[in-house]
């Protein structure tokens, strides 16, 4: 009987040091799990981070892209306009200058696209004022010159242009906070 209650004892001893080795195993893989899982969050928290950087940088050069295209096309319309008035030197290049104001504003429209595209909603409504505004001083300038074939332009015709000039500058300004404030904005939550 002593010997079967060794050999049972020695039994239980390795039964039971089988068992707490498989605990320490199970505890050990547990931990290594959770330690796997954790840093996958790092990697994906500092993906986001990455690519919320580089989304900022892109759209910081579209915004600007379009704030300077936006300043050419304002300009060019008032070149045109300016060719409009009575004795102005640049009246024998007036087409040229039209043409010139026509580009301009295509290309701060084009830009305007990758504007919208890129977002947020607050800055594509800003851009599309712009967009609206800039159209709105083309024409008027379109307007003044065909007004200009019949006789000098007015005094009103120069407040007018004046006016529909600064707006698209107060439009420019509106656009120019609304990118500021989206470019701001910390990182999004994870």
């Amino acid at each position: 009987m002593g010997m079967i209650g060794t050999l049972i004892g020695s039994g239980m001893t390795g039964f039971l040091a089988l068992r707490s080795e498989r605990a320490k195993q199970h505890a050990l893989e547990q931990q290594e799990e959770r330690q796997s899982r954790h840093r996958e969050r790092l990697q994906e928290l500092d993906l986001r981070l990455e690519h919320h950087r580089w989304r900022r940088e892109h759209r910081k050069a579209i915004y600007e892209e379009f704030v300077e295209k936006s300043q050419t096309a304002r300009i060019a319309a008032l070149d045109y306009h300016r060719a409009c008035l009575p004795g102005a030197p640049e009246a024998e290049q007036r087409e040229e200058i039209r043409l010139r104001g026509r580009m301009a504003y295509r290309e701060a429209l084009k830009t305007s696209y990758a504007v919208e595209l890129q977002g947020p909603d607050e800055v594509a409504a800003r851009v599309g004022d712009c967009i609206s505004s800039l159209r709105d001083l083309l024409t008027c300038a379109e307007e003044q010159e065909a007004r200009s074939v019949a006789g000098p332009l007015s005094q009103g015709d120069a407040v007018e242009m004046d006016r529909r000039f600064n707006e698209a500058q107060d439009r420019l300004r509106l656009f120019t906070r609304a990118g500021r404030d989206a470019l701001d904005r910390p990182t999004p939550p994870v």
